[in-house]
């Protein structure tokens, strides 16, 4: 029996009929996406003597990535290592090298996630396994998009898409186009962003894993959320929770639930929108997700700030700030000075708000996106005594707020974001009439 085209030669040549099945059964419940079932299996199939090696190994890379699934992250890591170890075939160990490293990404462990998939990429490339390949690519575009250098993140998630095509992997494409789309707008691209979401939402819907397709509606309702189409992006998030407490995917439920909150603090629902992003928070903590952590501290400080609550705000700024240091990328200490900027702006303190600004924009540069630019730049031009450098600062913002709009083909969508409140403030006070974009 084979696995699939590109995931390199395996076979059960040497297993017992008893531990075969137990195999197979785990595969159709994992496939089915029943991972506590198929965690039985795997297990049983374990349990027999005399197994090859390769089998074992691979056996433990698939019960890894279901412990993976469901969130039981040292039970994942232990099976991974086991993978790796258990047997000493290239190609087996390409597989579990790039579990470890979607592993080590996922806690906040670049540096270690990078050597990961460059060894994977070394060996899936020795042995010819495109699956190892087109995996690796991918986990380092992810963290290219993660350190702000997206122009290389787009060079290797496209070339992991055209592999997948090539093997006709149509999860793993679905897969891609996620990271492609989170890569766009992470580039201000929304447009191209969109059009890659609802592609992996038709690939990943095809072959019914619905635990990423609820991903891909949430992903879809943010590029909404950054658009200021809010309603549109409160509906899509509350399906993509639906999908994923259905499916069982807990890991997405802290995202889904810090989008949420963003959204109903835009509608004015303040009190609720507070709920679900202290249980983001928590959910990441939980999880143990340090990305995930910083950006719910991101918008929790921005819900305290601009309702004034300061005492809140200050706890939580200083812990982004923390999270940044533990993080060691630009993007979330761009975040972190931009938040403690805008808190010291606040209390009064406007040199002291100024000077942290401008280290925000340092780290900024190539680090985040544009949505997040243009407001950082607006937040410069309040601050800034000297009225050319504050109008420099403005004009700058109502540039990048043209370059987000001007290549959205959703005239809705288009006039959604430029209308909104905080665009409007900027244009309008840069003397550019909206209707001219």
């Amino acid at each position: 029996m084979s696995d699939t085209i590109s995931s390199g030669q395996f076979s059960l040549a040497g297993v017992s009929a008893a531990a075969a099945t137990a195999f197979r059964e785990g595969r159709l419940a994992s496939s089915e996406q029943e991972f506590d079932k198929a965690i039985q299996y795997y297990t049983e199939a374990l349990q027999f003597d005399r197994l090859p090696a390769l089998f074992r190994a691979r056996v433990f890379e698939y019960r890894g990535l279901c412990f993976w699934l469901i969130g039981e992250f040292k039970a994942a890591e232990k099976d991974y290592n086991e993978s790796l170890t258990t047997s000493d075939d290239v190609d087996q160990m390409a597989r579990a090298r790039v579990r470890l490293g979607e592993l080590a990404d996922f806690r906040g462990e670049y540096e270690l996630a990078t050597t990961l998939y460059n060894q994977a990429l070394q060996e899936g490339n020795a042995v010819e396994n495109l699956l190892v390949v087109g995996r690796a690519r991918r986990g380092l575009g992810i963290l290219d998009r993660r350190q702000g250098n997206t122009e290389r993140a787009l060079r290797q998630l496209t070339q992991a898409l055209a592999i997948f095509r090539q093997g006709g992997e149509t999860r793993e494409q679905g897969r891609v186009l996620t990271s492609l789309g989170r890569t766009r707008q992470a580039r201000g691209e929304y447009q191209q962003a969109l059009a890659a979401h609802r592609e992996a939402y038709l690939l990943l819907e095809s072959v019914n894993d619905r635990w990423r397709v609820a991903q891909a509606v949430n992903d879809i309702g943010e590029c909404h959320q950054a658009l200021y189409d809010v309603d549109k992006a409160y509906e899509h998030h509350q399906r993509a929770l639906q999908l994923a407490m259905t499916s069982g995917a807990r890991l997405l439920i802290p995202e889904i639930k810090r989008n949420l909150g963003v959204d109903l603090v835009e509608l004015g629902r303040y009190d609720e929108g507070l709920v679900y992003l202290q249980a983001a928070l928590s959910g990441a903590r939980e999880h143990g997700n340090r990305e995930h952590e910083a950006m719910t501290l991101y918008q929790l400080a921005r819900a305290y700030l601009h309702h004034e609550d300061f005492g809140l705000a200050v706890q939580v700024v200083l812990a982004l700030t923390h999270m940044a240091e533990l993080l060691n990328a630009d993007r979330y200490r761009a975040l972190a000075a931009f938040a403690h900027g805008e808190l010291l702006f606040h209390q009064g303190r406007k040199q002291e708000a100024f000077n942290e600004l401008n280290l925000a924009m340092l780290a900024a540069q190539t680090s985040v996106d544009r949505g997040i630019l243009w407001k950082l730049h607006a937040a410069m031009s309040h601050v800034a005594d000297n009225e050319q450098i504050a109008a420099v600062h403005l004009n700058i913002a109502a540039e990048f707020i043209r370059q987000t709009a001007e290549p959205l083909q959703d005239e809705r969508l288009r006039q959604s974001f430029l209308f909104a409140p905080p665009v409007l403030a900027v244009l309008h006070a840069a003397n550019i009439n909206p209707n001219q974009i």
